[in-house]
């Protein structure tokens, strides 16, 4: 058996109770330190990516979109009659996963006619845990000081 230090975490008893109970009705397998474990290990994965993308700053590669900047790793969904599809930003090119390179138009419309783009693309950052439609992330960007890579 290997040793483990472990270092104590202190939660206001209630929300160790009501995360103990909710494990029980949803994941009864289990346990709540290991479960928080999983989740600290989870965040500090993504703050870390999060950081290093903030720090590389403008130089990074990837395409930009009118006012949007998508860095390389953005992930591109969308979806026409129930069959999604996606691509992703490699170098300066939006790639589909079958290999085709397309503007953020030409993938939203690969299967039908003129559909608005930043209304059906889904996008997420890399290191970002939420896909996002591309108008929401514009109106974000476009509210806040530009100041570097924008990640959510």
């Amino acid at each position: 058996m290997t040793y483990t230090a472990l270092q104590a975490i202190h939660l206001p008893y209630e929300i160790y109770l009501d995360l103990e109970l909710h494990l029980l009705e949803s994941r009864p397998d289990i346990r709540p330190d290991a479960f928080i474990q999983e989740l600290v290990q989870h965040w500090l994965t993504l703050d870390k990516q999060r950081h290093a993308i903030r720090k590389q700053g403008q130089t990074q590669r990837g395409f930009q979109w009118k006012n949007v900047f998508l860095p390389d790793g953005t992930r591109l969904r969308t979806s026409y009659q129930h069959k999604v599809e996606f691509a992703t930003v490699t170098g300066e090119q939006i790639v589909s996963d079958d290999g085709t390179m397309l503007t953020p138009s030409q993938f939203a419309n690969r299967h039908t006619g003129v559909r608005n783009a930043w209304r059906f693309v889904w996008l997420r950052l890399p290191a970002a845990e939420y896909w996002i439609r591309a108008d929401q992330y514009r109106s974000r960007l476009e509210g806040e000081p530009q100041q570097g890579i924008k990640t959510i």
